[in-house]
């Protein structure tokens, strides 16, 4: 084992936390916009949305799902073990859905309150705006960063 495998395991679980930080409080930021009432309110939700997928969720997976493989083989762990396959496979559903379905979900609904707020809206627009693909795939990746959670934490 490394001597710079304990910094490397600091280093996963604070970009485990921030990766999670953006997933709950997504979560949240949306419950609350979806009771908003006037497009303004809507708009500074799906604003703040975006920031947290920019800020928080996306550099988050990116450098936890990283030093994470990582971690595994310089730990002497085998990829053959069944809670480390599961692990990795929660993880890359979680990666795929975030970056090829959450991600342009989330610019489109960006695109769309902006129109909305600035006046010049479509009519697809306000469909888009309620579009549920995004508020589910938030929620499916908090329930998976639970479980990935209990899986480090018990590594049956």
């Amino acid at each position: 084992m490394s001597p710079l495998y304990p910094w490397f395991l600091f280093l996963h679980i604070l970009a485990a936390l921030w990766f999670a930080a953006g997933i709950f409080s997504s979560a949240v930021v949306r419950a609350q916009g979806r009771r908003a009432k006037s497009a303004a309110e809507r708009t500074l939700a799906v604003r703040l949305l975006w920031r947290l997928h920019v800020i928080y969720t996306l550099p988050g997976l990116l450098l936890a799902g990283f030093l994470g493989f990582y971690l595994v083989s310089a730990g002497g762990f085998r990829f053959a073990e069944t809670w480390i396959l599961a692990a990795a496979m929660l993880y890359l559903l979680m990666f795929l859905s975030t970056l090829f379905a959450l991600t342009p979900g989330l610019s489109r609904q960006r695109a769309a309150a902006t129109r909305i707020a600035g006046g010049a809206a479509n009519a697809d627009d306000e469909a888009t705006l309620t579009a549920r693909g995004p508020s589910i795939l938030t929620h499916v990746n908090a329930v998976i960063i639970v479980i990935l959670v209990c899986l480090m934490a018990v590594k049956p």
